[in-house]
């Protein structure tokens, strides 16, 4: 059995591959092969020549100026909205007929080792496509002639016409994406049997594996990771967080979706709640809403709520009140900061919003916090007696957010 890593391209947001590098070492996964596109093809260097801290040290201290030699460029500010990060990379390229990467190969020189990466036993290939015969190229380690190897890299990544083209001996090279974004086919054309693909989504063509009797496992972000050309070590930072744990997902070793929680948490909080939230549930149930409500809120069969529904709802809450979606949470961590920062809200005024939702004012209801303060703020006044009629049709109006708020007010009893 050969394993090959194959790691797509997507500019800045290659920080994230070197999070599912450290999530590799971390559960032992070697490998044999490793092809890459584009940044795909640069982390694929380190981690042919096997240097995580090389590899950890390039993203981890990332700046704009470590990538482009332009001064319209500038630096990256975190601040700025991606709008208008994207207006400032156009007039950069406008200005410079693509943006200049030249000191890209410069900080590349300095983490690569290209005697250790052809010495190393584990076998490489990247893509690039020669934009002057216009063909692709699938070239392996043995092939790169040698002193070439920051040539071709910077070849594969070469985004024609957002970057400048690159040149190797008088001939023109653009970025592999033009051809093959996520090379699996050529991993397995090198001998891989399985393959762990890291494919960050960004733009570029998608080839379908070619060949049989081989197994393909995808790590994609399951969060926002930035714009493509936004290098920055905030963004790196935290697409290396993302990185390592949605392959920790993968693997089945943490828990969650968009959020990331210590394995088995999950299911020990739904196994604590389930109880006590089906049945304040229930008192929603008439005859007239029970098809309604098993709908919306998905009652399986054994009256119970469905788990995913429910972990669902714990995320929702979560990206309500802003907390970081990179970091490992402890579930009763969790459960503490989204009731601190529900409390901590300012009082809500209940005429104005059964007046909004009379009137449907739908810019001011959108706002999800409002909402679950209302409705648990209204479960609070029933105090563990019937439901009124306001609750349930608020939870027919709203079932995110009363979901929300009943989790909520079930946590805090």
């Amino acid at each position: 059995m050969k394993r090959a890593i194959v790691l797509s391209g997507g500019g800045a947001r290659g920080a994230y591959q070197i999070g599912v590098w450290k999530a590799l070492r971390k559960l032992n996964i070697k490998y044999d092969i490793v092809t890459g596109t584009s940044v795909g093809a640069l982390n694929g260097a380190l981690m042919t020549q096997n240097t995580y801290y090389r590899g950890l040290w390039f993203w981890y201290n990332i700046k704009a100026k470590n990538v482009f030699s332009t001064d319209s460029m500038g630096e990256i500010n975190i601040k700025e909205k991606e709008t208008a990060l994207y207006k400032k990379c156009a007039k950069a390229i406008s200005k410079d007929h693509g943006l200049d990467a030249s000191n890209l190969s410069k900080t590349i020189d300095i983490a690569l080792d290209e005697e250790r990466f052809r010495k190393s036993k584990i076998d490489y290939g990247l893509i690039t496509v020669n934009l002057t015969t216009k063909k692709p190229i699938k070239i392996t380690k043995n092939e790169i002639p040698k002193g070439k190897l920051n040539d071709y890299l910077m070849a594969s990544a070469a985004c024609y016409p957002a970057f400048k083209t690159k040149t190797i001996d008088d001939e023109e090279y653009i970025d592999g994406a033009y051809y093959d974004n996520l090379p699996i086919n050529l991993a397995a054309s090198m001998g891989a049997t399985e393959i762990i693909a890291v494919d960050l989504k960004s733009l570029g063509i998608r080839r379908r594996l070619k060949y049989d009797n081989v197994k393909v496992t995808y790590i994609t972000p399951r969060n926002k990771l930035g714009f493509l050309l936004s290098f920055h070590k905030y963004y790196a930072r935290r697409g290396m967080r993302l990185g390592y744990n949605d392959a920790m997902k993968t693997f089945k070793k943490l828990d969650g979706d968009k959020f990331t929680f210590k394995h088995g948490d999950l299911d020990s909080n739904y196994k604590k709640y389930k109880e006590e939230y089906q049945n304040n549930l229930n008192k929603l149930k008439t005859k007239k809403k029970d098809n309604i409500l098993e709908k919306v809120f998905k009652i399986t069969n054994k009256n119970e709520i469905d788990i995913r529904k429910f972990n669902k709802t714990i995320e929702f809450l979560g990206k309500t009140f802003d907390l970081d979606d990179s970091l490992i949470y402890n579930i009763r961590i969790f459960n503490k900061k989204i009731s601190y920062r529900m409390m901590k809200m300012e009082h809500i005024d209940k005429k104005l919003i059964k007046q909004k939702i009379k009137d449907m004012d739908l810019k001011y209801l959108f706002n999800n916090k409002n909402i679950i303060k209302y409705i648990y703020d209204e479960l609070n006044a029933c105090n563990n007696s019937k439901y009124n009629k306001t609750l349930s049709n608020l939870s027919l109006l709203f079932p995110k957010e009363f979901l929300g708020a009943l989790y909520l007010y079930i946590i805090q009893k």
